[in-house]
């Protein structure tokens, strides 16, 4: 019984000092290239991480994209614009964990919706501000329909510290680049899983320091 104490507290207390030893955060935005309808369209990324331990960390991850289009798919309109994004929880192990350089694993399970608009017809909607006395009008086109699918995305992330922003609290800025692998499950109405299947890449730096 002495034994078994023993080694729960060893355990107990090696997992609170790996906890304690950072408590970073990780923000970064950057430009990245999603796979939608069998090419590769450019869009924007933001994600947020949070680090568990000095290697392991879990955060959230937004990516957005759009494009135009001269055909309806399965609808009768001439013209319509696909707004695709993708909503995710990045979780990531640091196998090389050095000041001026990481090299990181992991996978990311999410959600990417694809919302297909008609532009031949617009929808007005009045936007009152009390404060002004202003009211705005917004024309978006009408929605014809949206397919969500289920993603996980293996990838690999590389960072290299380019410079530091706050000595004191060890913040700097990191060039930033990721590659993955998109998984895609579900069905859809207008798209089909094969349509977001591929490789994701993304470029661009990403702040991290001590929330603490």
């Amino acid at each position: 019984m002495k034994k078994l104490l023993l080694i729960l507290a060893f355990v107990q207390s090696g997992l609170v000092a790996a906890q304690s030893q950072q408590e970073d955060i990780a923000f970064g935005l950057s430009a990245t290239a999603l796979p939608v309808f069998d090419d590769y369209r450019l869009g924007a990324e933001a994600s947020l991480r949070y680090y568990i331990t000095n290697e392991l960390s879990v955060g959230a991850k937004f990516q957005y994209t759009f494009n135009t289009y001269n055909h309806g798919f399965i609808y009768q309109t001439p013209k319509t614009i696909v707004h695709y994004s993708n909503i995710s929880v990045p979780i990531q192990f640091d196998v090389v964990n050095k000041e001026r350089f990481q090299l990181g694993l992991g996978f990311a399970p999410g959600i990417a919706s694809a919302t297909l608009r008609d532009r031949t017809q617009l929808k007005e909607e009045e936007y009152y501000d009390e404060e002004t006395g202003v009211t705005t009008v917004v024309r978006t086109p009408v929605r014809l329909d949206r397919d969500s699918y289920f993603t996980l995305t293996p990838n690999v992330d590389v960072a290299v510290k380019l410079f530091n922003i706050d000595k004191e609290s060890n913040t700097g800025l990191y060039l930033t680049g990721n590659a993955g692998y998109q998984l895609v499950l579900g069905n859809g109405d207008f798209t089909k899983t094969t349509d977001f299947r591929n490789y994701v890449l993304s470029l661009g730096f990403t702040i991290k320091g001590t929330s603490r």
